[in-house]
């Protein structure tokens, strides 16, 4: 059944596909005509007459108010934001730290906050993001921190929290808001491009279990990051203050820029980079909507309040926003241009297979696990906590562990050198020792890849951008280590700038994001420095990523996977020059004349076969001439809804109330012969989009792409012969590519059921052990 009336030709086949599968669960906007309809009726609000004094007073209020609406709209969603980043920071660490130690002055208190009064001040404050060690250790050392001992407690405690952890928050996720789980990027990127998803996606309720579930999934130890939900929960602040602010203003093009602009502050407050989460709304969200200077000031505007608030809240105790401040002395050298070569094609490959592997355990998932989602994220937990205790760079917190990795070993201020095991090396060390490091950072890299392909996706919160930066983090440490030993030497190279460099590979590779992903490394590290390597790392994974077909990056592929509508880029539509409107178009259209009886109206709205139409062209009455129609409109289901709700009894029969849809003569309203006229103009759609029924689908696809409508009606001379809907051009696009390119996935290998026949027996053997 087509989304618009009966169906279109081949829907049978369309519909059947995986990449079409959700459709229904969306509702098309359209942009040409609902620019200014308001989304509630709260501009209608009759105020009581209390004198002229009072009318004057609410005239004026309004009018302060609407100069003033915008402002404090933005200014709200982007304080709340910040402060629940705010929350997240100083819970996720707090939590993050329990698995490892206790504050003895008050064990509510994480490591930075139980530690910050202790040593001296502003030195403390300006290196806690080094990860500075002597005032780590003079912490524990004095008691202030206490690290858990008396073995094996540290490992039961660090296993035990991680399981408990990922538990509490797959349960919240599953029994109380399931719109929590995942990412999210996928389904604000489809809202914002005209495809409403359901109301729940962005509410308060799902607003409050994302910022709960999150900190406990990341403090779990899972290979997932706070990036994409931050992004989520960012968006539901703009939804939910949106909808309380302006409902009287308030239209579904006007709401999506408050969307696109809360979830670059989002990105802004996960990566604490201002200026490049506004790139990631415009380069991301908005991607597949027309670019407005209006969505650029407000998402500008967002990200420096919540960044702001951000850092007045203070959760790193260092009074910056900047997760890892770090200083490089050395400049870069043409000589190593090849090694940054290497790291943008590992860049590439990683984006390819980690997502293509990601998308086939999502299948996996779907066939097989779908019945224990629980279960499944406490053994991930579980089996993550266990191989990541023996592994340092596996053990930390992602973001502590990339810390230490981004930081130069060596300074000019020896006061402020960095010490840590990977400073140790050089010419003499024993090549045991170097072969140990540079093992365990090649392990930790494999392990988190998979970790984050089985992970991501799981019935948590859960992002792949930071996860992807701590791969190719640990991968461009190690490559450094080579370097140094095989190449130029200790001191001659930078170590610290391949691990920065290889987290900006990894992020562009899974992203697809390149000016967005160089802004959001500067903003992170402060190492401007290195742009033009940076730049060049980016243009080679992009062109890896260009030479290998991948088809954009995971949110876009996500969507595919998931069956959500999307018109897409305009590159893939020469897939369908050879079908014309006349193969594609519903030519067995539900019409409504331009004139009829409220009986009639009622009869057909609430009948079985049109219940679910969203909409009905309006046909010029020929004068009983059935076999020709003119269509002069085209109105929404929801709108002919809401107008029958308004309608009140005057006590002349339903089969008695004329009701006008079309005609423009000033003497259809007027009262005839005891019968009762009224308009329904105000809500049709008076000059649809029209083609002729020879017209190319990729012709249509464009239409649709650049107007931002919601129909497009199919003529023969002028009469109406059908309709395409911009869902059905995208089940076109889609279906086209699937059978040219084949599907993105087919399960029916043999390693497949291999890997459940193992995953099942292992599951056995914990049943069996639990009777």
């Amino acid at each position: 059944m087509s989304s618009s009336n009966k169906g279109i030709s081949n829907s049978d086949r369309f519909d059947n596909i995986p990449e079409t599968a959700n459709f229904n669960q969306f509702l098309t906007i359209d942009w040409l005509n609902e620019k200014n309809k308001l989304i509630s009726d709260g501009g209608n609000k009759n105020y009581p007459n209390n004198g002229l004094r009072n009318l004057r007073y609410q005239r004026f209020k309004r009018a302060v108010w609407s100069r003033c609406q915008t402002i404090a709209t933005l200014t709200a969603i982007g304080v709340t934001i910040g402060c629940i980043a705010g929350f997240l920071q100083i819970f996720t660490e707090t939590l993050v730290n329990w698995k490892t130690g206790h504050c003895t002055r008050n064990w509510l208190l994480n490591k930075s906050f139980c530690c910050s009064n202790f040593t001296n001040g502003e030195e403390h404050r300006s290196k806690r993001n080094l990860l500075n060690k002597r005032e780590e250790f003079e912490c524990v050392t004095n008691g202030v921190w206490t690290p858990w001992s008396s073995t094996p407690i540290p490992f039961l405690i660090f296993v035990g929290l991680s399981v408990i952890f990922a538990f509490l928050s797959t349960l919240m996720v599953n029994y109380i808001a399931p719109m929590a789980t995942g990412s999210g990027i996928s389904e604000i990127k489809v809202w914002v491009s005209g495809f409403k998803y359901r109301d729940d996606f962005l509410n308060g309720l799902t607003l409050i279990v994302k910022s709960i579930a999150l900190p406990l999934a990341i403090s779990s130890g899972l290979s997932v990051g706070k990036e994409g939900p931050s992004v989520h929960y960012a968006t539901c602040c703009g939804y939910v203050i949106t909808n309380w602010l302006m409902k009287d203003v308030l239209t579904y093009s006007k709401q999506s820029e408050y969307l696109t602009a809360a979830s670059g502050a989002g990105v802004a407050v996960a990566f604490g980079s201002p200026i490049g989460g506004v790139l990631f709304s415009l380069e991301e969200i908005a991607s597949s909507v027309e670019f407005s200077t209006s969505t650029l000031w407000k998402s500008f505007y967002v990200a420096l309040c919540a960044t702001s608030t951000l850092e007045y809240i203070n959760p790193f105790r260092s009074g910056k926003i900047i997760l890892f401040n770090v200083t490089y002395d050395r400049d870069w050298k043409v000589q190593e241009i090849p090694v940054f070569i290497i790291l943008g094609v590992f860049g590439g490959l990683y984006g390819k297979y980690v997502s293509k592997w990601n998308i086939t355990y999502v299948h996996f998932r779907k066939v097989f696990l779908n019945k224990w989602p629980i279960k499944e994220v406490v053994f991930l937990a579980l089996i993550t906590a266990l191989i990541s205790y023996t592994n340092e760079f596996l053990k930390l917190d992602m973001t502590e562990s990339m810390g230490i990795l981004f930081h130069e070993c060596r300074s000019n201020d020896k006061a402020s050198s960095f010490t840590h095991r990977l400073c140790q090396l050089d010419e003499n060390t024993h090549m045991v020792s170097f072969l140990r490091i540079l093992l365990s950072l090649f392990i930790a890299t494999l392990i988190r890849a998979l970790l984050v392909v089985i992970s991501y996706g799981a019935k948590i919160p859960a992002g792949i951008f930071v996860p992807s930066m701590a791969v190719g983090a640990t991968f461009g440490r190690a490559v450094s280590l080579l370097v140094e030993r095989f190449i130029s030497g200790p001191g001659v190279i930078t170590g610290g700038t391949y691990a920065f460099l290889g987290a900006a590979a990894t992020l562009c590779g899974i992203t697809q994001l390149t000016l967005a992903v160089v802004v959001i490394m500067f903003e992170l590290t402060g190492a401007f420095m290195y742009i033009i390597p940076t730049m060049i790392v980016v243009a080679i994974t992009r062109m890896v990523m260009a030479s290998s077909g991948v088809p954009g990056g995971i949110s876009e592929q996500m969507i595919k996977v998931n069956g959500f509508p999307l018109v897409e880029s305009e590159e893939g539509d020469e897939v369908m020059d050879d079908v014309v409107a006349e193969e594609i178009m519903c030519p067995n259209l539900i019409t409504i004349n331009e004139k009829m009886t409220l009986s009639g109206l009622e009869s057909l709205i609430y009948s079985s076969e049109t219940i679910t139409v969203n909409g009905f062209p309006i046909v010029k009455d020929s004068y009983g001439v059935r076999t020709e129609k003119k269509c002069i409109g085209y109105v929404l289901r929801r709108d002919i809804l809401t107008r029958l709700l308004t309608i009140e009894s005057d006590g002349r029969g339903a089969d008695r109330t004329i009701l006008n849809f079309g005609t423009s003569d000033p003497t259809f309203d007027t009262e005839l012969e005891g019968t009762r006229h009224m308009s329904f103009r105000d809500i049709v759609i008076p000059f649809p989009i029209s083609v002729n029924m020879g017209t190319p689908a990729s012709f249509i696809f464009r239409m649709f792409k650049q107007l931002g409508c919601k129909v497009i009606i199919v003529e023969s001379d002028g009469i109406l012969q059908g309709l395409i809907t911009r869902k059905d051009i995208v089940r076109l696009q889609r279906t086209k590519k699937r059978d040219l390119y084949g599907p993105s996935y087919v399960f029916n290998s043999s390693l497949d059921q291999k890997f459940w026949f193992v995953t099942n027996s292992i599951l056995n053997k914990f049943r069996r052990t639990d009777d």
